[in-house]
């Protein structure tokens, strides 16, 4: 296994014995804008990953759509650098603040093969300042991959940038 790997593996152990994020009760509703066809083509079970090659941060993405329906549920799991540092991955200064938070997702709107959304506004610790998410992707049979921008909002420059991938269950 991975030093990587091995490190995911071990934060994630200690956010689910409950040394991390807090959940929330039930999945945040989430407005999505499409065609009928469009929605259709999404509808599911979706879970995955993303990551920023920028920063060490990474999480897990969760999202469902009922077919026929114009609300998803989804959230997104960010696990951020302190986090990281707490389980080794740098060593540069200790432990400030909880490893991770749940972040909501704002919506989605779909078109074709591509499917974009945006975050709802976060606290991001990091930079400890408010933020703002878009992402976008390509639905390619029960996958989809794209790539997102995080920009502060009193700022219009962008504070990190990754890819994220989820496939339909």
């Amino acid at each position: 296994m991975s030093r990587h790997a091995l490190l995911t593996a071990i934060v994630c152990a200690a956010i689910l014995a409950g040394g991390g994020c807090a959940r929330l009760p039930a999945l945040a509703p989430v407005p999505v804008e499409g065609t009928p066809v469009d929605l259709a083509a999404i509808a599911g079970e979706w879970s995955g990953r993303y990551w920023s090659d920028s920063v060490p941060r990474h999480g897990t993405l969760i999202f469902r759509l009922r077919p026929g329906a114009d609300t998803a549920y989804g959230e997104i799991e960010m696990t951020f650098a302190a986090g990281l540092r707490l389980y080794g991955e740098s060593a540069e200064e200790p432990l400030r603040r909880s490893p991770c938070t749940t972040l909501d997702v704002a919506v989605v709107r779909t078109a074709g093969n591509t499917v974009r959304g945006t975050l709802a506004p976060y606290w991001d610790p990091d930079c400890d300042c408010r933020t703002h998410t878009v992402f976008e992707g390509e639905l390619t049979g029960d996958s989809i991959a794209g790539t997102f921008s995080s920009r502060r909002e009193a700022a219009n420059v962008p504070l990190l940038t990754g890819r994220w991938f989820v496939v339909r269950e």
